[in-house]
């Protein structure tokens, strides 16, 4: 919305309630990378950072990149509330590994495992799990192996402040 905004990164919107939000973009012109900025008048706000600058922020919940992966693609944001994202991982090792991985990361935050669970589709397995904390944060990871001998882990979170 606002590549439309010509060279101008900024913005005034006024929703339905009357109240203005100023939006400000940070990033490239491309739009993979930055950041967009809501402002409130009465100091509410927001902040969404994407691509490689959310990467740079780190993984939900504080979760480190598997040793070795990379990441792909990450996406946080939050306000005074709260904050969350999600992120996507790629590495040689198995899925197996990378579940164990992360399972033992949430665990040494004090998180506790709530759900987890293996599909089977087409020779592929999906396995994923979720982890609560007592303070209200909440971690959920994704694994699936793909065709190219990769495997993609989806890592989200969000905490509240």
């Amino acid at each position: 919305a606002l590549g439309a905004c010509s060279n101008d990164k900024s913005t005034t919107v006024k929703t339905d309630d009357g109240k203005e939000i100023k939006i400000t973009a940070d990033g490239d012109n491309d739009s993979e990378n930055g950041t967009i900025t809501f402002e409130g008048k009465d100091g509410e706000g927001g902040k969404i950072t994407f691509g490689a600058d959310a990467a740079k922020q780190g993984l939900p919940m504080g979760m480190p990149v598997y040793p070795g992966a990379e990441v792909k693609g990450a996406f946080s944001g939050g306000d005074a509330k709260g904050m969350g994202g999600m992120a996507t991982v790629v590495s040689s090792a198995s899925a197996t590994d990378i579940v164990a991985f992360y399972k033992a990361e949430a665990i040494k935050r004090g998180m506790k495992v709530k759900t987890e669970s293996t599909t089977k589709s087409d020779e592929r397995e999906m396995t994923m799990f979720s982890a609560e904390s007592g303070d209200g944060g909440s971690l959920a990871v994704t694994v699936t192996p793909g065709e190219d001998g990769k495997t993609t882990a989806l890592i989200m979170g969000g905490s509240k402040n």
